[in-house]
């Protein structure tokens, strides 16, 4: 994948056909060292003499590539050019588009010959131009172009990297070419004379900051869907990640509670559940919150059947306990407390809906399943990790308690970027995505790819100390991994910052703050951090992005940044990951 400057289109970008090549330079797995330059930034030079360029492509032979893009429908009548859109707005051209692509090309080669002068290495780099038409087949060949300085829609069939190098080497046999000695640092030269002119140099935590603000703001759309479901007694109500569930539950708990109501609020994850205790620590007394099986166990402890649970722990295995004892003694205790709620409000319902859970919640509810007041969130696409039933088997142990609820579905990604939440369900093997992207778009997702353990954890160390340097606050940074902690590379990290001091990272074990002293960042399994998320995400030890394990848990973990994802990746999977963000250009893929 190119290295894109800027890494995204403005959205001032209208042209369809733009963004295509855009993605299209992009996503092509055979350009991962060229460096693309957009040409958004170069239209506002004010005194630059080659505003008009659509992309500046830097290949590493020594080749700089001057690409006009001309999207819709094409034609030319006595000379005159013009294009129409997809909405059958009809533009008339100044001149042809390759006259605009060459006279943009020397302008450019102009202004690199008087920054480094006519002997520099620069100056001697290869300077071509071609026109891509994406929608059409090729105008007619003309006096006016050589045939490979055309580009059109069946040529992008193929990844466009064949197309740019077809320009490459006919431009080079055309004038018969000698590259520089040094192409490399020719090109780095020409990249840092031209990158000021459109990159705008802000700090990523400025940009996490503006994201952060605007994502809450979207949240408040979420009330809505609330309001429409708190007249109904009995909801299910089923959202990919990142559509809002957690942040109802809580919503509709603290209203209910603002009632008069007693309210269970329990979810299966043990930092959710934490989080969810010191976050509603405000709510009230009326309020009973945590995880399932911490409830379960206060529960029992209260009841007349702790001494024979904690003599029957003793014989059994920890996976039992949880599996077995935990859920038989727990139903065996709600009995003695029954009625004791007048709402149930159930999140991470994919992991919990079972018929002994159902049970159990209908023994403590008042009115029980069939006539008590539940709300139920549950989420079947690809957070069900802990095996169990399938999602039709928890539904009709639902269906078969209770006949009379209401089902919805939340369809709004409200947490992620609109980047983070597009490319994980990419990389999740998703044929299109699961929820409607939100409208912020973010900062891009940054892979940083290494070959062994050394390097990842160099490439780790390299990416904290950046964000730290730029003024990431060390508590909106958590470090995720499919790995226990003693297994993955956040457990070797360790740098010293001058502001921050010596900067290690520490296993999350409540659900508000990591433990530690000194500046530590926090670092979970992706399991533990389930229904959890953070402002930057820094997903550690991905060496497999295929199949239906790995993929789970890439939807997870990378669903949890909410403004930024830095994803360390082994080298062995660039080419899947190459791949899977291509289907973005799919016709399939609907947003």
């Amino acid at each position: 994948m190119s290295r894109m400057i800027p890494p995204q289109y403005d959205h001032s970008t209208v042209s369809a056909a733009e963004k295509r090549v855009f993605h299209l330079l992009e996503s092509d797995p055979e350009t991962s060292d060229w460096v693309v330059l957009h040409s958004l930034g170069l239209s506002k030079r004010k005194d630059g003499p080659f505003g008009e360029v659509d992309f500046v492509v830097l290949v590493p032979s020594g080749a700089v590539i001057c690409l006009e893009i001309k999207g819709g429908r094409v034609s030319c009548t006595n000379g005159i050019w013009e294009t129409t859109d997809r909405f059958g707005v009809r533009s008339e051209l100044s001149r042809s588009p390759f006259m605009q692509a060459r006279e943009g090309m020397f302008a450019l080669l102009q202004a690199v010959k008087i920054r480094f002068g006519v002997g520099h290495d620069a100056s001697r780099c290869l300077f071509a131009y071609a026109v891509i038409f994406p929608d059409v087949e090729c105008p007619p060949l003309t006096p006016e172009f050589e045939p490979w300085e055309a580009v059109d829609r069946n040529a992008l069939c193929s990844p466009i990297s064949k197309a740019v190098l077809r320009v490459v080497s006919n431009q080079r046999r055309k004038l018969g070419f000698a590259p520089p000695v040094a192409p490399a640092s020719a090109l780095r030269d020409i990249r840092q004379f031209l990158r000021p002119d459109f990159e705008r140099v802000v700090a990523r935590c400025t940009v996490v900051g503006e994201c952060e603000s605007a994502l809450i703001s979207l949240t408040e759309d979420q009330y809505s869907v609330l309001d429409m479901i708190s007249d109904n007694p009995r909801c299910f109500v089923e959202g990919a990640a990142g559509t809002g569930k957690t942040l109802l539950a809580l919503e509709y708990s603290r209203r209910q509670v603002a009632n008069g109501n007693t309210v269970l609020l329990l979810c299966f994850n043990r930092l959710l559940g934490e989080w969810f205790e010191s976050y509603t620590s405000q709510f009230g007394n009326s309020l009973c919150v945590g995880s399932y099986h911490r409830f379960l166990l206060e529960l029992i402890m209260a009841s007349p059947w702790r001494e024979e649970f904690e003599a029957t722990c003793r014989d059994h295995s920890p996976e039992k306990l949880f599996t077995e004892v935990l859920p038989f003694y727990g139903r065996l205790a709600a009995g003695s407390c029954s009625g004791r709620f007048d709402v149930v409000v159930l999140d991470e319902a994919q992991d919990l809906v079972n018929s002994e859970a159902i049970e159990l919640l209908g023994t403590l509810l008042k009115g029980g399943i069939t006539g008590g007041r539940w709300y139920v969130f549950g989420d079947f696409t690809r957070q069900c990790i802990y095996g169990g039933p399938t999602r039709e088997a928890r539904l009709q142990a639902l269906n078969s308690a209770c006949h009379n609820f209401v089902r919805t579905n939340l369809r709004t990604n409200c947490r992620n970027s609109r980047r983070i939440g597009e490319e994980t369900a990419l990389l999740s093997g998703f044929s299109s995505p699961p929820y409607k992207l939100g409208q912020v778009a973010g900062l891009p997702v940054d892979y940083r790819y290494w070959k062994n353990t050394t390097q990842q954890l160099h490439k780790l160390t390299e990416v904290v100390s950046e964000l730290l340097a730029e003024g990431m606050k060390p508590s909106d940074l958590v470090l995720l991994s499919k790995r226990k902690f003693c297994d993955s590379v956040a457990a070797e990290l360790s740098l010293s910052t001058q502001r921050h001091g010596t900067v290690t990272a520490v296993e999350i074990r409540s659900g508000t703050r990591a433990p530690g002293k000194g500046t530590t960042l926090g670092f979970a399994t992706v399991h533990s951090f389930k229904g959890m998320e953070t402002p930057t995400a820094i997903f550690c030890d991905v060496d497999h992005v295929e199949d239906d394990e790995p993929q789970a848990l890439l939807y997870i973990g990378m669903s949890r940044a909410r403004s930024l994802l830095i994803m360390m990746v082994h080298e062995s999977v660039r080419h899947a990951i190459a791949n899977a963000l291509a289907r973005k250009l799919n016709e399939g893929w609907k947003s």
